[in-house]
């Protein structure tokens, strides 16, 4: 993975790039069920793998608008992995439903959340 180029797999739903030594995964499906949580562990997790001593995880929910339960617990395991991997994990991009579907689930205690881009920006310095 080259730092700041971004990479896509057309099975993945998931576009992989580095900023700052921060990983970020932008997950580019609208609605994140069970073929495209399945297809988005396995990628992110050999990214956090080969990741280079880094800082954060980020995860960008910009371009998605509903997470199943299976996607909400793509979320979750990417966290495990990314705490694992020493990396402070972060969610960014979230519409209102997905922030309320977080809030609810009490997930959000789980990660730092950057509601805008100015603060996603600060976090990564």
């Amino acid at each position: 993975m080259n730092p700041g180029i971004p990479e896509s797999s057309a099975r993945s739903f998931v576009t992989m790039s580095t900023k700052n030594k921060h990983l970020i995964a932008r997950f580019d499906a609208v609605s994140i069920g069970p073929r495209e949580a399945t297809a988005v562990a396995a990628d992110v997790a050999a990214a956090l793998l080969s990741a280079t001593k880094g800082k954060c995880f980020v995860i960008d929910l910009s371009r998605t608008n509903s997470l199943s339960s299976m996607g909400l617990g793509l979320c979750v395991d990417l966290r495990i992995r990314a705490v694992d991997a020493g990396l402070r994990p972060i969610l960014t991009g979230m519409n209102v439903h997905l922030s309320d579907l977080f809030q609810m689930m009490r997930v959000d205690r789980l990660f730092t959340i950057a509601t805008t881009t100015s603060e996603l920006e600060r976090l990564l310095l």
